[in-house]
């Protein structure tokens, strides 16, 4: 093992895969709650991901559960910000998309 960390390529293998996973997880939920604002009326202002202390259950949620701290405007021009929360407490099998909760602040 320790030879292969002395492998430039494999160091710089190991770096590019993980640039590609946080790159592919940004769109991914970028694309998901766009869809969510859309099929309920919203235009999507911006998101960010919550700190594990932020929103709905801060502290208290799971490794399968997933917040964002969301800004949109809904068809009357209304700006709105909330928390959406996806996936379950309690299965972790459930989809990770499934939105668990919203609130609005």
């Amino acid at each position: 093992m320790e030879e292969s960390l002395e492998n430039p390529l494999y160091v710089i293998g190991l770096a590019f895969t993980i640039f590609l996973i946080l790159v592919w997880a940004k769109f991914y939920w970028k694309k998901r709650i766009t869809h969510w604002a859309k099929t309920r009326g919203y235009f999507l202002i911006e998101y960010r991901g919550a700190m594990f202390f932020e929103g709905p259950g801060g502290m208290l949620r799971t490794d399968n559960q997933t917040a964002f701290k969301v800004k949109v405007r809904d068809s009357g021009g209304k700006i709105r910000s909330g928390w959406l929360v996806f996936g379950s407490y309690w299965n972790p099998f459930s989809p990770p998309d499934e939105l668990l909760q919203k609130e609005w602040d």
